[in-house]
């Protein structure tokens, strides 16, 4: 693994449509772009909703980039370390509760750390906040329901750390 980087994406569907709504943000998906020593060829490690956290090469995706970030600091532990969070999948019952969640905490403006729910509700920015929360110690209190407009605020207030490519 090199030349990590930190890639914030879009789609046009309904739900990536309504994230942006929600979050405000021009983004609906984050993911970890690298490349890979023993394939010869980049690879992105990112979640999805039907199969879960797992590694798909770059080529042939559909999605656009909005911007990436390189990372410049050592995150190759992390990522391995965070390599339980591979093949666990989303549950979309909580996804849909944590968008509601999440307009009504933006409209009354509150901030509910813990939500109370026990539903696995696996969001794509859980996977790079979880690796950022390794390396810079608790960045991100409740990394499974952090949005990537959190995220990319996060990096922005690290220059020295990241650096944005586009």
């Amino acid at each position: 693994m090199k030349n990590i980087s930190i890639v914030f994406e879009r789609d046009e569907g309904f739900v990536a449509a309504a994230i942006r709504a929600v979050t405000k943000y021009d983004s609906n998906h984050v993911a970890i772009r690298y490349d890979s020593d023993d394939w010869g060829t980049s690879w992105v490690l990112e979640a999805t909703v039907n199969r879960g956290a797992q590694p798909f090469p770059v080529r042939g995706r559909k999605w656009t980039h909005v911007y990436q970030v390189t990372a410049l600091c050592d995150l190759v532990p992390h990522i391995q370390s965070s390599e339980t969070l591979i093949g666990q999948r989303y549950d979309f019952l909580a996804i849909l509760l944590f968008g509601w969640l999440f307009a009504i905490w933006d409209y009354f403006k509150l901030k509910l750390f813990r939500p109370h729910w026990t539903l696995k509700g696996q969001m794509c920015s859980e996977l790079v906040s979880t690796i950022l929360n390794k390396q810079f110690s608790r960045t991100f209190e409740s990394p499974q329901w952090t949005s990537p407009a959190e995220i990319s605020r996060f990096l922005e207030s690290r220059p020295t750390y990241f650096e944005k490519l586009f």
